[in-house]
């Protein structure tokens, strides 16, 4: 990513994670100590474009009390934007170069909501992570520092194990049972009521003419999983053959990344609150491929991850004393 080589460099360091409907923001020092938080709206790059981050920026700075470069150089010695929807080279460096040219910091990088991650589930060391939310992925990163991604094609393409996958699986099973050539399932009277359908035949409009978007189906991804507790067997199929799907992404990333005896996961996304019914099929996907799995809680949220990748590239060191005061302000924002 552009450094810039002129100005003064300052001690404040900041760390951005722009999500599709929410952004955060922490500020520290250079001792490490977190001198400000903040939150916006939506940091998607696809969404809100170019000027939506630099408005997004602007306001987060002044949330955090920075003021703008004054002729004496940017404010802040390093930044990093983990933005969803960024996930190229080339809409990173628009962006990492926009904001130079702002004076924002001295460095600037940009990288995938995915990256950020990554960095906080694992405090910066190797591992891999997993996403599952309205959509999924999964990002690994050895200790030679090389990243190998899986998934995260889309929902037309592939978001494996997702909620909305989840989601539409169950729909197709439904419309299966109603046409009678579909296995029994209580499917039916749990996703009804959730997609607001007074009559089945409802949801082809709904589909089709947008009422049902992405995260509309995405958003009734509990209902499989309550009919998975209750014992329903095509709820329990389509939750492990999902989470399975996610676990053999992850046992390639590990292979190519040559990570073949012990590898370390965390979970990240909203379906990972369902952990029970997930791990033991994505583990089993990934034993396809690795010798042992280590199941990891995230260490830090993804700010907290894109604060390492700014720390880091302002050439600081940081010690577990400074990961366990990141993961405490990570509970007190809970």
């Amino acid at each position: 990513m552009p450094a810039r080589e002129e100005g003064v460099k300052l001690e404040l360091t900041l760390g951005i994670d722009g999500g599709g409907t929410q952004t955060r923001a922490v500020l520290v020092d250079s001792s490490g100590a977190i001198v400000g938080r903040a939150r916006a709206g939506s940091g998607n790059f696809q969404a809100v474009g170019l000027q939506g981050v630099e408005a997004l920026v602007d306001e987060l700075m002044t949330r955090l009390g920075v003021e703008a470069a004054k002729g004496s150089g940017p404010p802040l010695v390093s930044a990093c934007l983990a933005l969803a929807g960024a996930g190229r080279t080339s809409e990173q460096e628009e962006v990492a170069n926009r904001l130079l040219d702002n004076q924002l910091a001295n460095h600037i990088y940009v990288v995938s909501d995915a990256r950020a991650a990554l960095e906080g589930a694992h405090a910066g060391a190797e591992g891999i992570v997993v996403i599952a939310g309205t959509g999924s992925m999964v990002l690994g990163k050895n200790a030679a520092g090389a990243e190998v991604r899986a998934g995260g094609w889309g929902p037309t393409l592939g978001d494996e194990g997702s909620g909305y996958w989840l989601v539409l699986q169950a729909i197709r099973s439904v419309l299966r049972q109603l046409d009678g050539w579909g296995p029994p399932t209580a499917l039916k009277g749990e996703l009804g009521p959730a997609l607001e359908l007074e009559d089945w035949h409802q949801v082809v409009a709904g589909v089709y003419g947008g009422r049902l978007d992405r995260r509309r189906i995405a958003a009734a991804a509990p209902c499989v999983f309550a009919s998975a507790r209750q014992g329903d067997e095509e709820a329990l199929r389509i939750v492990r053959e999902g989470a399975r799907s996610l676990g053999c992404q992850a046992g390639a990333v590990a292979f190519h990344l040559g990570m073949t005896d012990v590898v370390d996961v965390a979970g990240a996304g909203g379906l990972f609150e369902q952990a029970d019914l997930f791990w033991g099929a994505l583990e089993e996907g990934m034993l396809t491929r690795v010798g042992q799995v280590c199941r990891r809680a995230p260490i830090l949220s993804p700010v907290m991850g894109a604060l390492i990748l700014a720390h880091r590239g302002a050439g600081r060191e940081w010690s577990p004393d400074w990961i366990a005061s990141l993961a405490e302000a990570d509970a007190e924002e809970a």
